[in-house]
């Protein structure tokens, strides 16, 4: 009766050696996705941090062209005659880049 005692808990043994094992793989597999998932928001942290550097030198550069339209358009009209022939300049040269580009494109 003693023997067979023995390996009941030999074969107890066993088992919780194997779920132990078993365990210890989950363990390190959620391990290296904690790690994977750390990185990962690390990595979008710098990439939004980036992007809202980017806005923010974009809003200054955008605020900076407006203050200089303001003074123009608030100047003489002088100034005045300049920036319409600017702007109908830079539409000719949109109609042109979409028309050369429609033939270009189309085959012709």
């Amino acid at each position: 009766m003693a023997n067979w005692g023995g390996a009941e808990e030999h074969e107890l043994d066993n088992r919780n050696q194997q779920r132990t094992f078993a365990l210890a793989g989950k363990v390190s597999t959620l391990r290296s996705l904690a790690l994977d998932i750390e990185n990962e928001a690390y990595e979008h942290n710098r990439l939004l941090d980036g992007v809202g550097n980017d806005f923010t030198s974009s809003d200054t550069l955008m605020g900076g062209s407006i203050n200089r339209v303001k003074t123009l358009l608030t100047s003489g009209r002088q100034n005045r005659k300049v920036l319409c022939y600017t702007a109908l300049f830079v539409v000719l040269l949109i109609f042109m880049v979409w028309f050369f580009s429609s033939r270009i494109f189309s085959g012709e």
